[in-house]
């Protein structure tokens, strides 16, 4: 068993969340994306400099996801403040106590769902989708997955519960059914 199996059930439920399949069905408005964008672009630049602060970008450098998450956000032009969840509130704190082991769990699991599924995300959403845009992309792939172990399954499982959190205050906030 690897961590993808290992993590399934949870990435089943993630993925059939109202608010994904409300992403995956092409209507998103430029609006709920930008809330979306700019949350994601908070959780990805505290995750991206803790791991830095840990030297575990060394070698997979190009993952790192969140100027380009910024630049998106950006690009729709928005003029309404974004709203913050208090469910990313409490993923940015409970990054900056992560230990470095728990790291690479939530590298793996939102960055290479980007790398993956962004793929199809990225012909959905309004404007360019560059978060979707990886370079290296087989190097990247090499280089996290000879980091997991199946040592990482809770903590991979907890960061899919914090996404469904954020996919549920999005959906909540919008009326998403």
């Amino acid at each position: 068993m690897n961590l993808k199996e290992a993590t399934k059930d949870k990435h089943k439920e993630d993925e059939n969340h109202r608010f994904v399949k409300y992403l995956f069905a092409g209507s998103i408005t430029d609006e709920v994306y930008s809330d979306y964008l700019y949350n994601q672009y908070i959780a990805y630049k505290s995750l991206e400099e803790k791991a830095e602060g840990y030297s575990l970008l060394e070698g997979i450098e190009k993952i790192k996801r969140a100027d380009k998450i910024l630049k998106d956000f950006q690009e729709l032009g928005i003029e309404k403040q974004p709203t913050i969840y208090v469910s990313t509130m409490i993923y940015d704190n409970y990054v900056k106590k992560m230990s470095e082991e728990s790291i690479i769990a939530h590298l793996y699991v939102r960055h290479f769902g980007d790398m993956f599924g962004g793929q199809m995300i990225k012909k959905l959403v309004p404007g360019s989708g560059s978060m979707y845009e990886f370079e290296d992309k087989n190097i990247l792939i090499n280089n996290i997955r000879s980091r997991l172990s199946l040592d990482l399954v809770d903590e991979a499982n907890k960061v899919f519960d914090f996404a469904i959190k954020l996919f549920e205050d999005l959906a909540n906030e919008y009326d998403i059914r």
